[in-house]
């Protein structure tokens, strides 16, 4: 029995290695296994035993085939398994693999493994009783590729982690990979959503190339990501560039936008925007014009940027754009406006001119004016007015001023008061302006100045005086005529004899003159010089006349009154309005002022005051006043100091010429106000004080109630009786008018006989008396006949004056003094100066140029003392 059951055991194991051998002829299966170069690699192989109880006792590794040569070898053999000698081909592996069988299936491990590992390997495993067991097993070695490299141009720039986009440009990258076995993919991502995966392998680099058309905002702080893989068992490579971007403006609004703006007003225009990075430029035009240095830009919050504009609209804005314009300049083409048309209110611009139709210098009397007027003014004016010299005109078809409505001004058939300056007015609600005025001159024959036609001219005989015949027209005069007449031939004066005088500074253009100088040899040689003026417009209508008349004493003087003084002998000095009669106690002054009467033909040479204390009726003192001195312009001012209060005192004051001084001016009784005096020393109680007042008072009613009885008895008997010898009224001067009256008419000298008559008539004429309280002389001034002037005689007086002299006097202008007796008198305060040439023993040219002033108010004619 045993011998069989051995027997059948030996045939067991003949079939099994039977089978076994069989197996051995037949192919393996191989397995795959992937693993990463450089990193490790784990190689399967099964080395259970196929039955229990048996045991590995060795285990073979061979690598592509080459049976002959193991690469790897476990020897397990009299050993447990984990005390397995382990042994690895110094030129395969090395150190590199190690054989782990802690792990089902047990396995190879390589680390790191090489990309010359990859091939095909057997693992056999031997046992103790058990066939051999063998298998197969690829090994596929993945080489990685390098890390993507991202590039920003064609010169291959490398991006950095942060790059800078401009919204709006159009980009491209370029990822290239190097290497990998087998050729990894290259894939760009926007974040995590896939941009591209399209790429290209040539010569062992991989490359993608994103192109982006327009970078978009989404783009802003993004991760541009490049991908390159080959296998499933890594981490694919990548590399990034993070998105920063130049962000265009997104909107620009100018926010406070009016209506109107009123010009030259100063306004806070605010502009703002939004949506830029980093930031941006603003900048401000008017039309086309850049406004520069007038604008100040503020952030309110991250997001919003503001600009405000310190504008000042002018006139010339109107109707232009106002254009806030935002740009980031590093962003090309992101410029966003916002344009404003302004609507500028101003006040009216205002301009006249005379019509086109006219010639400014061409314009005479009689003629039609018109002006026009040109309003340019947002909104439109609603009032026009128009002005001449400063005064408002209204429509007065009877003064010629017609306003036909519009902007126009008619004047019809002007005169030489119609000169002057015009202008024209606007008015809207932004204002009203005036127009710089135009003047208007109108052409006009010669008229004496200042509408004078006769002057009265005192001279001794064989005196040389100078007569200086001034009129005014437009243009100057260009001839002028002078003729003498003694009521027996009117006679020419040669021109030779006289000269015309050339305007001085202080004489406008409209004041010319002629200068004739005239020495009467006798008594024939006394009558009327007269003289006329021409232009282009037409001859002189009425000559200006010289009244040649023998020289004489002066007449006294006029209207004196005597004041108290209340600063002192000088308060005359605060001007003709500030004399007040005052209480002062503590003033022993007087200040005496009078007016001038004529002077006799002669020029004054000072004035005289007398005082007499009427107690004792003594010349207590005699002031004299120089004619220059201390005189206003209408007479001479005194001051008497010295005087005691209380006492009277009787006042002479005379005029004083080279024919020597006139009749007095009595002033009586002139007491000072004050208190009691001589409160010792004198004897007088207080109620002889007293009653001595009351005795002045009474008298002084009485005779008060006497002078008003016979001032009536006087005034009665010159109603009845008219003085037959009372001398010719004086002319009374009239001030120039610009606006202009019509000049008074003079009658031309007389060619016949009947001047004679004419003139005495003109003497003699009744005239109404200005100074009642002067009786006028019983004897009545008579002057001699005039008679023909002895032009033959060439001799000059002893007292011929020097007329050298006379190119230095300031003729005024008419239209700009005022008339006093002696003077002209500017408004400005100047006064003609004295001149040193001027004799005081001989008549001046000063009386004519006086204008008609030459008989005073007490009409009363002296008897000449040649």
């Amino acid at each position: 029995m045993e011998r069989m059951l051995l027997l059948m055991s030996l045939l067991a194991r003949f079939v099994v290695a039977e089978v076994l051998l069989g197996d051995v002829d037949e192919p393996l299966p191989i397995s795959d296994v992937s693993a990463v170069a450089g990193f490790k690699a784990r190689i399967p192989c099964d080395i259970d035993p196929p039955i229990k109880d048996e045991m590995v006792i060795m285990v073979f590794w061979y690598k592509d085939e080459k049976d002959s040569e193991p690469i790897y070898r476990m020897d397990v053999r009299g050993r447990k398994l984990v005390q397995a000698r382990l042994w690895s081909d110094p030129y395969v592996f090395g150190e590199r693999a190690v054989m782990k069988t802690d792990v089902k299936p047990a396995e190879l491990e390589i680390d790191p493994l090489e990309s010359t590992d990859g091939g095909i390997y057997r693992c056999r495993v031997d046992f103790k009783n058990s066939p051999t067991k063998n298998q197969k097993i690829n090994l596929t070695v993945i080489v990685p590729p390098k890390k993507p490299v991202i590039y920003t141009d064609t010169k291959r720039t490398p991006a950095q982690i942060l790059e800078t986009f401009n919204e709006g440009s159009e980009k491209f990258l370029l990822c290239e990979v190097i290497g990998g076995t087998p050729p990894p993919r290259v894939t760009w991502y926007l974040n995590d959503k896939v941009l591209d995966d399209t790429y290209t392998h040539m010569h062992d680099v991989t490359t993608n190339r994103l192109d982006i058309p327009s970078v978009t905002r989404e783009f802003l702080r993004s991760r541009l990501i490049c991908k390159a893989t080959n296998t499933q068992l890594m981490t694919p490579l990548t590399s990034e560039v993070i998105i920063d971007m130049n962000l265009k403006p997104l909107v620009v609004n100018i926010t406070n936008k009016l209506f109107h703006l009123s010009a030259y007003k100063t306004y806070d225009i605010e502009c703002e925007t939004s949506g830029a990075k980093p930031g941006v430029i603003f900048s401000w035009y008017k039309g086309t014009h850049h406004v520069r240095h007038m604008a100040r830009t503020f952030s309110d919050n991250p997001n919003i940027t503001k600009s405000v504009l310190s504008y000042v609209p002018t006139i010339e804005d109107d109707g232009k754009f106002l254009t806030c314009r935002v740009e980031n300049s590093i962003v090309p083409n992101s410029g966003l406006e916002d344009k404003w048309r302004l609507l500028v209110y101003y006040a009216p611009r205002v301009s006249i001119k005379l019509g086109s139709s006219l010639r400014a210098n061409d314009i005479n009397e009689g003629d039609d004016v018109y002006f026009e007027c040109d309003v340019q003014a947002n909104p439109k004016s609603y009032k026009l007015l128009w002005f001449k010299d400063g005064k408002e005109l209204h429509q007065n078809a009877t003064a010629g001023i017609i306003l036909p409505g519009g902007q126009s001004l008619v004047l019809q058939s002007v005169t030489k008061s119609s000169a002057g300056e015009y202008s024209c007015m606007a008015v809207n609600v932004e204002g009203k302006s005036m127009s710089r005025p135009v003047t208007l001159e109108v052409m006009y024959a010669p008229i004496c100045k200042d509408g004078s036609s006769t002057q009265v001219v005192g001279a001794l005989k064989h005196e040389t005086i100078s007569l200086v015949c001034g009129v005014q027209s437009k243009p100057p005069p260009t001839t002028f005529h002078w003729t003498f007449n003694n009521s027996g031939e009117l006679m020419s004066v040669p021109a030779t004899r006289y000269a015309q005088v050339k305007p001085l500074s202080l004489i406008t253009s409209h004041w010319h003159g002629s200068r004739l100088n005239y020495t009467p040899e006798n008594d024939m040689d006394y009558g009327t010089v007269a003289c006329w003026a021409r232009n282009r417009i037409g001859a002189q209508r009425t000559p200006c006349l010289f009244q040649i008349i023998v020289a004489g004493k002066p007449y006294p003087l006029q209207n004196c009154t005597a004041l108290q003084s209340t600063t002192g002998p000088y308060a005359y000095r605060m001007g003709h309005e500030d004399f007040k009669a005052t209480d002062s106690r503590d003033s022993d002054s007087l200040i005496v002022r009078c007016s001038e009467g004529f002077d006799g033909g002669l020029p004054l040479t000072n004035y005289e005051l007398e005082v007499y204390s009427e107690e004792s009726v003594y010349h207590v003192n005699t002031i004299y006043l120089n004619h220059t001195d201390r005189s206003g312009s209408s007479g001479p001012v005194f001051e008497v100091s010295g005087l005691e209060p209380g006492r009277n005192y009787r006042l002479h004051l005379y005029a004083v010429n080279a024919k020597g001084r006139s009749d007095p001016v009595v002033l009586e009784p002139v007491t000072l106000k004050g208190v009691a005096m001589y409160t010792t020393g004198r004897g007088i109680s207080d109620e002889t004080t007293d009653y001595s007042l009351l005795v002045a008072c009474f008298a002084g009613g009485v005779t008060a109630i006497c002078i008003l009885i016979v001032g009536i008895t006087l005034t009665l008997y010159r109603r009845n009786h008219p003085t037959i010898h009372q001398t010719m009224k004086t002319q009374a001067v009239e001030p120039v008018q610009y606006e202009g009256k019509e000049d008074r008419p003079a009658a031309p000298p007389a060619t016949n006989g009947a001047h004679r008559d004419n003139l005495k008539e003109q003497i003699n004429a009744d005239v109404p008396d200005d100074d009642p309280d002067v009786i006028p002389s019983k004897t009545a001034e008579r002057r001699p006949d005039i008679f023909e002037p002895g032009y033959a005689s060439g001799k000059s007086s002893e007292r011929a004056k020097d007329f050298r002299c006379l190119e230095d006097l300031d003729y005024p202008s008419p239209s700009s003094v005022l008339h006093a007796k002696d003077s002209w008198i500017y408004p400005n305060g100047y006064a003609e100066r004295t001149e040193r040439c001027l004799s005081p023993m001989r008549p001046s040219t000063l009386p004519v140029h006086r204008t008609h002033d030459i008989y005073t108010r007490s009409l009363r004619v002296q008897e000449s003392c040649i």
